[in-house]
């Protein structure tokens, strides 16, 4: 069993002795992004994946800065693909999957791993159009509580119902009620935001058919890549987040 941070007094502990996952990645946890392009746009969607595939900035940034960039098309976020894992998070805020669609696209579009620095590009461009004059953390307190619920038990295919088995529950004699502690937990929180990025899973994508599953592919995260549904053009990005070792540093 292996902590982390000892110094902080906080620790996510893994039993096999490697940093843990705070959240898996799955087939559920794709979030998907319609494309839209300029009308009179040509774009040779095969040709697009296959030229991006090896690139040096790597194939999903790449994708997104020429189609941004090269093509002038705009990337919006539609949905997520596990409709029981969205609604886990309108459970824990209404305007949660909105947020961590634009928090995903900021990773790969800004080459960002650790999630605070993510939260730092959210606070700077404002993709959500938040009124952040008055010093309100919008981004920063989503998230947090979407970390926190995945530290508490909350998992893609389960049902969440928004109680933390690990709050802590005392009935005061001399209160009207119960009253409810999280022990010290903006601490706690700090710590998830400090302690936390976003991996990036295999895309089981296929390097002989860029654009395509890899038939031998053991998962089926497969994402990644800009395909065809329905007459339009969309994206998909995985999400899973991994504890960082801060005693490394």
């Amino acid at each position: 069993m292996k902590e982390l941070d000892q110094a902080s007094g906080l620790n996510i502990k893994s039993m096999i002795g490697e940093i843990a996952t705070l959240f898996n990645a799955g087939k559920g946890t794709n979030f998907i992004y319609n494309i839209t392009f300029p009308s009179n746009t040509h774009f040779d969607m095969e040709a697009f994946n296959k030229e991006t595939y090896n690139a040096k900035e790597g194939k999903i940034t790449a994708r997104i800065f020429r189609l941004e960039n090269e093509y002038g098309a705009t990337i919006k976020f539609s949905g997520v693909q596990s409709p029981k894992f969205y609604q886990n998070l309108l459970m824990i805020d209404m305007g949660m999957p909105t947020v961590m669609g634009e928090m995903l696209l900021a990773k790969y579009r800004h080459k960002l791993n650790t999630v605070r620095r993510c939260v730092e590009k959210l606070n700077e461009t404002n993709p959500l159009h938040f009124n952040l004059s008055h010093g309100q953390p919008f981004y920063e307190s989503k998230i947090m509580r979407f970390l926190q619920a995945c530290a508490m038990g909350m998992t893609t295919e389960d049902a969440w119902t928004g109680v933390y088995d690990a709050i802590e529950c005392k009935a005061k004699a001399n209160a009207p009620g119960a009253c409810y502690h999280i022990y010290e937990q903006n601490r706690f929180l700090n710590y998830l935001l400090d302690s936390t990025y976003f991996e990036q899973p295999a895309t089981n994508e296929d390097a002989s058919h860029p654009g395509h599953v890899r038939p031998s592919a053991k998962k089926d995260f497969n994402y990644g890549w800009v395909y065809v549904e329905g007459g339009q053009y969309w994206l998909k990005l995985n999400l899973q987040v991994r504890m960082r070792d801060l005693s490394a540093k």
